[in-house]
């Protein structure tokens, strides 16, 4: 999905259905109206006949969308419904946006702090609304309860010999989850790179374009540009599959200054970080689960980097389940509609059937934290839910 693409399509949804199949809101709620295929509709006639629909309810629709872009990977014509979305948010902007904003450039104080409070908070009070808001921020705090079981037994240490490369860890590993970036950074160190700071970027922007924030998207993909070119153009990783996605985008955002051959060159720089162990070993310690099931962020799309490593690595002892399985993060959808979220997350979690034992792994930081926060009960707890990293020892 390109939500800045320098020739957006011309071409109009010529309503064929194929996104039915697979929108995470409509399959997770059955209701056709928040279907992209009606949102589309929506879109048409607000720009043809706006005198027959209330502004606010298109607003109201706009923002049940998780902007997970699987309906582009599958239309016909090429069309972005959350690219759509986010331009009707950004003309007709409301408090979620301002929230939002905060949420994410004043993150850096405020995470740590809602973290620290949902440890100690106490559970099940209060009304349900806010009891899934305490669950949120319980789910911020790093994991006490998974014991790194994946040893690393030898390094290729020739993958990044003589090479530097840049960590962009993104907001989540910054801030709250600060052991899977020093992690990365030891992986890295022992495959042979040379770390560079990244202490000159920022948020990759992509949560601030669904939220209909054009200005601070554009701010944070200049100054993460302007980082990697002052690092002189070095490779790039990163371990979360949103972050992935939102950088990615930025060859195709013509909002960008880019210089001749430049916006190919940072692409091809850019790699997942589970794409870089080359002949490295593993062993599987006894600490293991049982059973790991895996979920794939929607944002990998067809191809899912981390998925095919730790299938090649575990082999028969890790599985996942088939189809359109969406955590139900959707950014600014937690403020818009927190209640479908959950329905779309627990319609994930039916599909993952996790039982006694079992541990769920994914490679994504919003993932993580979502499936951690909507959990269900069982035995004494939670599923266990954790990002590949906090499962690895370097």
């Amino acid at each position: 999905m390109s939500e800045h693409e320098s020739n957006p399509p011309a071409q109009e949804c010529i309503l064929c259905g194929r996104c039915l199949s697979v929108c995470p809101v409509l399959l997770g709620t059955g209701r056709e109206e928040l279907s992209p295929k009606a949102k589309q509709h929506m879109l048409k006639t607000l720009a043809r006949n706006p005198e027959r629909l209330r502004l606010a309810d298109c607003r109201v629709l706009a923002d049940k969308c998780l902007s997970c872009g699987r309906c582009r990977t599958v239309c016909p014509q090429g069309l972005s419904v959350p690219r759509r979305l986010a331009e009707l948010r950004a003309a007709h902007p409301g408090w979620q946006q301002w929230l939002w904003k905060q949420w994410i450039e004043r993150g850096a104080a405020l995470w740590p702090a809602l973290a620290v409070f949902g440890k100690v908070a106490p559970k099940d009070v209060g009304p349900q609304t806010f009891a899934r808001f305490m669950d949120s921020l319980r789910a911020m705090a790093p994991a006490q309860d998974i014991t790194p079981w994946l040893a690393v037994h030898t390094y290729d240490s020739e993958v990044g010999r003589g090479r530097s490369i840049l960590l962009f860890a993104g907001c989540t590993a910054r801030r709250i989850q600060k052991a899977w970036h020093a992690k990365a950074e030891a992986i890295l160190g022992n495959l042979g790179y040379t770390v560079l700071s990244e202490r000159a970027m920022t948020c990759c922007g992509l949560t601030l374009d669904h939220a209909g924030i054009p200005d601070a998207a554009h701010e944070a993909r200049m100054r993460n540009v302007n980082a990697w070119r002052a690092a002189g153009r070095p490779r790039i990783t990163t371990f979360c599959a949103s972050c992935f996605h939102g950088l990615g985008e930025y060859a195709h955002c013509a909002d960008v200054n880019w210089e001749e051959g430049e916006a190919e060159a940072f692409a091809n720089a850019l790699v997942p970080l589970s794409s870089l162990w080359g002949e490295t070993t593993f062993s599987v310690t006894d600490a293991a689960p049982a059973r790991v099931r895996y979920h794939q962020p929607c944002h990998w799309g067809g191809s899912d980097p981390d998925k095919a490593w730790l299938a090649a690595t575990l082999g028969a002892r890790i599985s996942a389940p088939s189809g359109v399985q969406c955590c139900g993060m959707g950014g600014v959808l937690q403020l818009g509609d927190q209640p479908l979220s959950r329905a779309v997350a627990t319609r994930c979690w039916d599909a993952l059937a996790p039982d006694e034992g079992t541990l769920v792994i994914t490679g994504c930081s919003g993932c993580t934290m979502q499936l951690r926060s909507s959990s269900p009960a069982m035995g004494r707890s939670g599923v266990p839910v954790a990002h590949w990293l906090d499962c690895v020892r370097p």
